[in-house]
């Protein structure tokens, strides 16, 4: 009597390891090298690059992400090495969330500093600039990060960062520089990492959501924002 025989779908066996991998936390694989390196990591050593970049070129958050940042720095921060001299934020905006009716965490308030890249953020429930103040003093205010009141803070103009926020600032004397368009100044560092945090966390948001029913949506991104970014502090 002859012994029975599993077929294994090399293909197969390679998107099922490709998705785990990848929509694993933290997971954070931007390209197909990173993803091959992950896998032999885990003992797939026969897993060729083409037949990974081809997987990964189908996933629907890698084409989201995968273009080069639109803005490129035109002003050089590699001058700036004192800590807290120089910080820049940016809002980070969250798919549609709401329960019973009412919004509950719509954005997350990001924060750099220039000189040490160290970053920081916390979730919102709007856009209000009230509340985006609370947010910079329980960062500024918290003994266990680094970050302290820097000597100049640079924004867009998103109306966010006026009224209470502005007054606030004011009142530790701390100047808001906003930076537009088409200044010679630059906000890459807070852009790239607005980015690099969307795709971590959307990544995985995408993927639980995809088998949720519908008008169901994930919150997982609240819990999980402040693991990534000291992921990406480290």
């Amino acid at each position: 009597m002859s012994q029975p025989q599993i077929i294994i779908d090399l293909n197969e066996e390679l998107r099922i390891v490709c998705r785990l991998l990848y929509y694993n936390i933290p997971g954070f694989c931007p390209n197909a090298k990173e993803l091959q390196k992950k896998c032999q990591d885990e003992g797939f050593q026969n897993f060729q690059l083409p037949d990974i970049s081809k997987w990964l070129g189908y996933q629907y958050s890698y084409q989201i992400y995968r273009q080069l940042l639109p803005c490129k720095a035109e002003a050089s921060f590699s001058k700036i090495k004192i800590p807290n001299k120089v910080h820049q934020c940016d809002i980070l905006l969250h798919t549609h969330d709401d329960q019973d009716g009412r919004r509950v965490f719509v954005c997350s308030f990001l924060i750099i500093d220039v000189a040490t890249r160290y970053k920081e953020g916390r979730s919102l429930t709007s856009r209000n600039s009230l509340e985006i103040w609370n947010a910079v003093e329980e960062i500024y205010e918290d003994p266990s990060n680094p970050l302290t009141w820097p000597e100049l803070l640079m924004t867009d103009g998103d109306a966010s960062f006026r009224d209470a926020f502005s007054r606030g600032m004011e009142q530790h004397n701390v100047p808001i520089r906003v930076v537009d368009l088409y200044s010679f100044e630059s906000l890459a560092l807070i852009k790239a990492f607005k980015k690099n945090l969307a795709k971590l966390i959307y990544k995985v948001q995408y993927a639980i959501e995809g088998r949720l029913a519908e008008r169901e949506r994930s919150r997982l991104w609240n819990k999980i924002l402040k693991k990534y970014i000291d992921f990406m502090n480290n």
